[in-house]
């Protein structure tokens, strides 16, 4: 399985506090996972989940919770 890359932004500077992931429709960002891992991003975001939930970055985690929900309805 490939490496996944995952925001690991820690403290104030969160994606969802710096209006990072507010900038970009949702769409966009689940259609730019899919280029970029195909059939496996329903669990790239999850790991991403994982990891933002074991390091204590809830708003990161939410995000990536969501994406992940998302991803794994699309995707075969």
């Amino acid at each position: 399985m490939s490496q996944y890359l995952c925001n690991s932004v820690s403290g104030e500077q969160s994606p969802r506090k710096d209006g990072f992931w507010q900038e970009h429709q949702q769409e966009d960002v689940i259609d730019a996972a899919i280029r970029l891992y195909g059939d496996e991003a329903a669990t790239a975001a999850a790991y991403c989940a994982l990891e933002a939930w074991t390091e204590r970055r809830h708003s990161d985690y939410g995000f990536w919770f969501e994406l992940f929900l998302r991803l794994k309805g699309r995707l075969p």
